[in-house]
């Protein structure tokens, strides 16, 4: 499609997104035009107004940025008391510099206020515009463009149709160091490097590349982590992660000492990932399941292959007997799951 058309579909794309997920989508355009990883959502873990903030570091300038984003519906306007709050927020976070960020539009007035408190406006023109301008979530070719793909797999959600997608199966089986990990993200600018290395040093040993992927996963599963895609900076690729409310929520919780909460939480949240939810109709059905009988429903519901069934049912298994009406049985050399 041409440019104009590209960018009204852009424009259709974040009013269909959640208001979560709008500000991500904010964050990894601010990334990509700001060329550093260093920016973090953050709305979720403080309500000041601000929601992304972050360090601009062009080597004669460094600022520090905050961020206000508003999905609002088209023709619902920004008005000028949200400005007023925003350079309020601004200023009690030391921010040197301020942008707002929305969907739709400002009024004159807003308009006015922020060029009076230098804070940079965005609408959602500009936004979709700078996007196909930069060929952020879009590809051109020759005078046409059409939508990055991967770019929007920021936003998938895991499946609940047909065969679950083999990464869709967890592989992560210790909730402590699914802890640590949200945590990594929180203290870190949230690149899978800087992840690693904060719950390594915790952990004090290895914690493999590798493992960090499968807790990102894990947490996104969950629905406590969002992903961004990779993105290359400074010759290197980043893929950067960040927390949900739901994540925020969670570790709140454990800050609080409210254990209870946080595990019942962490409980929903098991339920919600859908290969538990058809292991658990397996279980309702029969009143219990044996471990392999557990690996067979892995193998017809999944796209897994038989060596990674194996590998990926013990992560499963745990999940499951996580949940409190679920047992874990000894049955002669083998293990079953009971409904108590």
């Amino acid at each position: 499609m041409h440019a104009a058309a590209m960018q009204d579909h852009l424009q259709d794309r974040m009013f269909e997104i959640t208001p979560e997920e709008f500000e991500v989508l904010c964050k990894m355009v601010l990334i990509r035009r700001l060329e550093t990883p260093a920016l973090q959502v953050t709305a979720f873990r403080q309500d000041d107004g601000i929601d992304i903030e972050g360090v601009i570091d062009e080597g004669i300038i460094r600022a520090y940025l905050g961020v206000q984003v508003k999905q609002y519906a088209e023709g619902n306007t920004v008005s000028n008391n949200y400005i007023q709050r925003f350079h309020g927020a601004l200023t009690q976070g030391n921010h040197q510099v301020g942008t707002y960020i929305t969907s739709s539009s400002f009024t004159g007035p807003a308009v006015e206020t922020a060029d009076d408190l230098q804070i940079c406006l965005v609408d959602g023109t500009t936004l979709s515009q700078g996007m196909v301008d930069r060929q952020i979530g879009v590809e051109k070719t020759g005078n046409t463009y059409e939508i990055d793909d991967e770019f929007w797999q920021a936003f998938e959600k895991p499946t609940d149709n047909d065969l679950v997608p083999s990464k869709e199966v967890p592989l992560a089986d210790r909730f402590d160091t699914l802890r640590l990990f949200l945590r990594g993200i929180e203290a870190t600018d949230g690149s899978k490097h800087e992840i690693q290395q904060y719950v390594a040093d915790e952990l004090q040993q290895e914690f493999a590349p590798r493992h960090s992927d499968l807790y990102g996963i894990a947490g996104w599963l969950l629905g406590f982590v969002h992903k961004d895609t990779p993105k290359e900076v400074n010759g290197r690729s980043v893929r950067c992660w960040g927390l949900t409310r739901d994540g925020v929520e969670y570790l709140t919780l454990h800050d609080q000492g409210n254990t209870d909460a946080a595990t019942d939480r962490l409980i929903e949240a098991i339920r919600n990932v859908e290969i538990v939810r058809r292991v658990y109709a397996e279980l309702e059905r029969s009143e219990e399941l044996t471990y392999d009988e557990l690996r067979e429903v892995l193998k017809v519901e999944t796209r897994l292959s038989d060596s990674s069934v194996s590998r990926r049912s013990s992560t499963v298994a745990t999940w499951l007997a996580t949940l409190p009406e679920v047992e874990e049985r000894r049955d002669g050399h083998n293990k079953k799951f009971v409904r108590v």
